[in-house]
């Protein structure tokens, strides 16, 4: 028992030596792959790292001495300075070690410290890459900008809504008061006594005495005396002294109310274009005499480039325009009337907020006119002179509004029930004759024209 005792002593005591032998052995491989791993450093352009090491300097291999310089400081110590973005390998040897100690050393562009945590730069010497997503182009344009002027290549992406509908308002209001007074005297030709009032018109049988008279009467060869335009005149005569006289007098109001909302989707970056109205000819002529028709645009019009910044801020530009035909201030062209355009148009870029509104351009109008006609001399009299004279008072005021508002949108879910649109009842619709007489605008119709703004 003794024996067997002793030898399993023996056994134990010899598997203990040979298991430290290995812990040993172990253990001793740890500094040299320690020693023969490669370290990585990672500086910016500029920046500068000092090494310290155990052993004095013996050498040191740089792969590529434009992205990073190695200078001794002492002995033991070694200056790594970033020259370059890039990546190379430095080795440094020691004295009375055979196996350098080696580096990987990546030099990152400049601007990349501090850079967004969303963006990430990586790359080679000459165009590293610039990755990552976010939501903010402003967030963008500030990592873009710590870069500088160093070829990058953007690989990054915006998330978040992207398409913008833009609501347009323009509203024109115009105001115009018109006062008008004056007196005529003629001759009775026709022999007929006469006494009315009523609107312009053609009187025959009455000639103007003299060649000047007031403002608005004109003498017509074959239809008469014509009395006021755009007045209503008190018109006397008598057959006995074949006197004519006429006062013309006026007084008008007006107002005119011009309400467009044109509204337009489109891409963030990408621009879009809308028109409502339509094209009219007109004649061209060329050097040799030819003509050729060619056609001009009218109506409702919007050109838009829209710019999501981030989730709640929109660069925009802008340019709406709203015109109409005016033959009043037309032009007759190789015999045909051309007419002029009134046109209303502003081009402008804002930043705004998702659903902000904002005054894009307006314009406040006033004009006054007065005239004075008379008959020289007479006219300047007190008391009587007012016989003599014609008097027109005219004021307009104008007033033009342009309203802008974006909306970051999305489209709705597939076969998501889809809004009913205006007027879409109406193709089931058929009136009676008896509602199409005594109530053609009831209740009920009313309701299935719809809400006009469907789109908001």
């Amino acid at each position: 028992m003794r024996e067997t005792a002793t030898s399993s002593v023996e056994r134990l005591g010899r598997r203990s030596v040979y298991w430290l032998v290995c812990a040993l052995m172990l253990l001793m491989s740890f500094p040299s792959t320690a020693q023969q791993g490669e370290r990585t450093l990672r500086l910016d352009i500029g920046d500068q790292r000092r090494l310290t090491f155990d052993r004095p300097v013996a050498r040191t291999a740089l792969g590529n001495g434009d992205i990073v310089s190695a200078q001794v400081l002492g002995p033991r110590q070694l200056m790594i300075t970033g020259l370059a973005s890039g990546t190379t390998a430095l080795s440094v040897w020691r004295s009375g070690r055979e196996t350098p100690r080696d580096y990987r050393v990546t030099v990152r562009p400049r601007g990349a410290r501090g850079m967004e945590s969303e963006y990430t730069l990586a790359g080679g010497t000459d165009t590293p890459t610039l990755a990552g997503e976010t939501e903010s182009l402003a967030r963008h344009a500030q990592a873009r900008k710590r870069l500088g002027d160093q070829n990058v290549v953007d690989a990054t992406r915006q998330t978040g809504p992207v398409q913008v509908q833009t609501d347009i308002r323009v509203v024109e209001v115009n105001r115009s008061k018109l006062q008008s007074a004056g007196f005529f005297f003629g001759k009775n030709n026709g022999g007929n006594t006469l006494l009315g009032v009523g609107t312009s018109g053609a009187l025959g049988g009455a000639e103007a005495i003299g060649d000047t008279f007031s403002q608005g009467f004109s003498f017509l060869t074959g239809s008469g005396f014509q009395t006021g335009n755009g007045g209503y005149n008190i018109v006397a005569g008598s057959a006995d002294d074949s006197m004519l006289g006429v006062i013309s007098a006026l007084r008008s109001n007006g107002f005119a109310y011009t309400l467009a909302e044109p509204s337009l989707v489109t891409l963030s970056g990408q621009s879009a274009s809308f028109l409502a109205g339509g094209e009219f000819p007109f004649p061209v002529s060329n050097d040799n005499g030819d003509v050729r028709i060619e056609f001009k645009q009218f109506g409702v019009r919007l050109q838009l480039t829209p710019t999501v910044l981030d989730s709640n801020s929109i660069m925009l530009k802008v340019a709406p325009e709203v015109s109409e035909l005016d033959f009043t201030q037309g032009v007759q062209a190789s015999g045909v009337a051309v007419p002029a355009l009134n046109v209303r148009r502003t081009d402008t870029t804002v930043q705004l907020g998702d659903g902000e509104s904002l005054i894009i351009s307006g314009l406040v109008s006033n004009s006054t006119m007065q005239t004075v006609d008379k008959f020289p001399g007479l006219g300047d009299l007190p008391i009587i002179g007012a016989f003599f004279r014609s008097t027109r008072f005219e004021t307009q005021n104008k007033e033009l509004v342009m309203v802008v508002t974006p909306h970051l949108v999305s489209p709705m879910a597939a076969g998501a029930p889809r809004p009913q649109l205006p007027g879409e009842a109406l193709r089931r619709y058929d009136p009676s004759y008896l509602e199409l007489l005594f109530d053609p605008q009831n209740a009920a119709s009313l309701e299935r024209l719809g809400n006009v703004g469907f789109s908001r």
